[in-house]
């Protein structure tokens, strides 16, 4: 036990550990662990402006280790967007430890890191019992993490009645959580900041639900968007919301504004076209008159 303490302060002390405000930086909405090589990370941008990310590294702590293996991010998450990291095994004839990840998501993948799998420096090769940070600045500074840090649980973090939880799962942040975990915890709850959704579900990557794009809009109002179809062959999009909309915007994935409609009459629905943008992942942001903000990421063209 006195071993395990020592690991656990040494391993805090080699962190910048600097208190996060809510909504003020990225965090990790969606952590993927299921078949074969299917592992990603979805991370959420919760501010009001884009945030390069350059400063940025994830990765893992594998097996209990206090020494993290990471990979240096690139690329831009608009306001309110979101980024889906996969591991790079694309090949259809991949077998083995080169299987293709599930073509589901593939489709959804912002960037792909880590091709070849090196024992010693493996940090997208992330299993159940490995803690996974999301890292900034000098490579020291801890934004958010999944796991605890020196813990190796075994196969995977369990919740109370002890069902497995980081292995064979999708985890989807919870809307309520509006800042990544910058401290080591002293147990890993992990029911309280996440759902578990079941193995191999992709459907949720790609867009996320968050209290922070509704900061100051009365709690009571339902904040809903429906786009299809998705993707999008024609380049057409057909959104209805709950409430009306104020405008309509339309980001490439790397955060430039590619389209806009401002909405001068009550409307609750609207054919969007856009057939003039080239074919690619963009993200549509939808304002509505309350002031909440909904953002989903589409797909147009084949």
């Amino acid at each position: 036990m006195k071993k395990l303490v020592l690991l656990s302060l040494a391993v805090i002390a080699s962190f910048n550990l600097q208190a996060q405000q809510d909504c003020s930086d990225l965090f990790i909405s969606e952590y993927v662990v299921g078949s074969g090589n299917n592992r990603a990370l979805e991370l959420y941008n919760p501010t009001q402006a884009a945030i390069d990310l350059s400063g940025y590294k994830v990765g893992r702590f594998r097996d209990g280790s206090g020494t993290p293996m990471l990979v240096n991010l690139s690329g831009t998450i608009p306001s309110l967007g979101t980024y889906v990291i996969v591991v790079d095994k694309r090949d259809p004839n991949g077998t083995g430890f080169e299987e293709s990840v599930d073509p589901a998501l593939l489709a959804v993948a912002d960037a792909f890191v880590n091709p070849v799998y090196v024992q010693a420096d493996s940090p997208f090769y992330f299993n159940g019992d490995d803690a996974v940070p999301l890292i900034k600045g000098d490579g020291t500074t801890l934004v958010d993490l999944v796991g605890k840090i020196g813990e190796d649980p075994g196969t995977a973090w369990s919740d109370a009645n002890g069902t497995w939880w980081t292995t064979d799962k999708t985890l989807v942040r919870k809307a309520n959580v509006k800042k990544g975990v910058t401290v080591n915890p002293a147990t890993f709850m992990v029911e309280a900041e996440w759902d578990s959704l079941s193995e191999d579900t992709f459907t949720e990557l790609g867009w996320h639900t968050c209290d922070c794009a509704s900061v100051g809009v009365n709690e009571n109002d339902v904040n809903k968007m429906n786009m299809f179809p998705n993707p999008s062959i024609d380049k057409q999009l057909m959104i209805s919301t709950s409430q009306n909309m104020e405008s309509i915007q339309v980001f490439n994935i790397i955060g430039q504004e590619r389209d806009r409609v401002n909405f001068t009459q009550a409307t609750d629905r609207h054919k969007l076209i856009l057939e003039h943008l080239q074919t690619g992942m963009y993200i549509v942001r939808v304002t509505l008159v309350n002031g909440a903000v909904i953002s989903r990421k589409v797909m147009l063209g084949k």
